[in-house]
């Protein structure tokens, strides 16, 4: 039984060139940011996990996870769940919510890849083997205000094998165009996904507004309408549920069980999902139990690198209720370093269970060479716009 050695994070960034011009309802993503957890143990193996708040923040990774590496260096490796409690019984002062919670959930994953690597076999055995032979994967993207991107985009993604795809707001006004241009271009050969991105947006839109998409999106049948008001805003979502009959699917930010129960109580989503990256597997395993006995699906999200993207494969593939996981589809070569293969084999829509140890994935230090991060202010939140939506 090895011990842990070290706990160390690292940052790779690609800033996107200029003509992708990838933009959202609530601001403009310039750059990825991959913030990466490395484990070593006693033995100097190695397992990768990643941090999803590492595309908003930069130092408070950094204090969280050396307070975290303190705490644990010579813990055994194998007892991940008593390292989950120990890390999270800490600092329950502090850390029922937010970012401590994701720092976590990267140290979660590296330890489940790192025992993986250690016993020769994939993740998801060790999270309690394949419940599906298969699962339906989506390209996520739509980071456009012209058909013509949303379009060509997409059509990389069918090539690649996927068929459903993902698309975010830019605009209450031009969405239903950006649909209809879509919805034509694919009939039924592609699903769609839309995301308002309203969950974390600094001026998310009036109710109305989100009703009113909704109800128009009714006539083009979309999987699910994702994040269309603000998390905290527990009466929207239900007003909002409450006039239309599509899917409505929350939400990303929200880290915990605990955290989620009084939205199962409300009965505010009809699709369950939360950020593997965020929650990591022990505590995602506790959201998507408590999704199961409420009778809801989940859709796994996974907005970051290729280690996230495989973290949300394993487990989706070990959950009896997961009906989907995300692929974060923004065009940036720091995956092709990452996946232990270079890419992923996708099959009409699906994926099958990866055949390797751990996660999948592999790690150069030298990458923050060849993907130096350079520290800034965060640029994807605008604060300053100069209404707030009515209509």
């Amino acid at each position: 039984m090895s011990k842990i050695k070290d706990i160390e994070v690292f940052f790779l960034e690609y800033p996107f060139p200029k003509k992708l011009g990838y933009k959202y309802s609530g601001g403009l993503v310039e750059n990825m940011i991959v913030a990466i957890i490395k484990i070593t143990d006693s033995n100097d193996n190695y397992g990768i996990g990643e941090i999803t708040h590492g595309q908003f923040t930069h130092e408070p990774i950094i204090g969280l996870t050396k307070h975290f590496r303190d705490m644990l260096v010579g813990s055994d490796t194998n007892n991940i769940n008593q390292t989950w409690e120990k890390m999270y019984g800490s600092s329950v002062f502090w850390n029922r919510e937010g970012i401590g919670i994701g720092v976590m959930g990267g140290i979660n994953i590296a330890l489940y890849d790192l025992l993986g690597k250690n016993l020769k076999v994939p993740v998801y055995q060790l999270i309690g083997g394949l419940n599906k032979t298969k699962i339906r994967i989506y390209a996520s993207n739509g980071l456009f205000d012209n058909k013509d991107q949303l379009i060509e985009d997409a059509q990389k993604a069918y090539n690649l094998g996927f068929r459903i795809y993902k698309m975010r707001v830019v605009e209450p006004s031009s969405i239903i165009e950006l649909v209809h241009a879509f919805k034509k271009e694919f009939k039924s050969k592609m699903d769609l996904i839309v995301d308002a991105v309203q969950g974390s947006t600094s001026n998310p839109w009036a109710t109305k507004v989100s009703i009113n998409i909704a109800k128009k999106l009714e006539d083009y049948e979309v999987l699910f309408f994702e994040e269309p008001c603000r998390v905290e805003n527990l009466d929207g979502y239900k007003e909002i549920k409450n006039n239309t009959n599509l899917n409505i699917a929350g939400a990303e930010s929200i880290p915990t069980a605990r955290a989620f129960k009084p939205y199962f109580e409300n009965n505010v989503f009809d699709v369950v999902q939360f950020d593997i990256a965020t929650s990591g597997f022990t505590e995602g395993r506790r959201i998507a139990d408590m999704a199961y006995v409420y009778n809801k699906p989940l859709a796994i999200h996974s907005w970051g690198s290729a280690i996230s993207i495989m973290a949300g494969i394993h487990f989706s593939l070990s959950i009896p209720n997961a009906a989907f996981t995300e692929y974060c589809f923004m065009d940036h070569p720091i995956n092709q370093s990452l996946f232990e293969n270079e890419t992923i084999n996708i099959s009409n829509g699906y994926i099958e269970p990866p055949k390797t140890y751990g996660l999948g994935i592999k790690f150069d230090e030298n990458l923050t060479k060849e993907f130096p991060y350079k520290e800034k202010i965060n640029t994807m939140i605008l604060t300053d716009k100069e209404d707030i939506g009515l209509k």
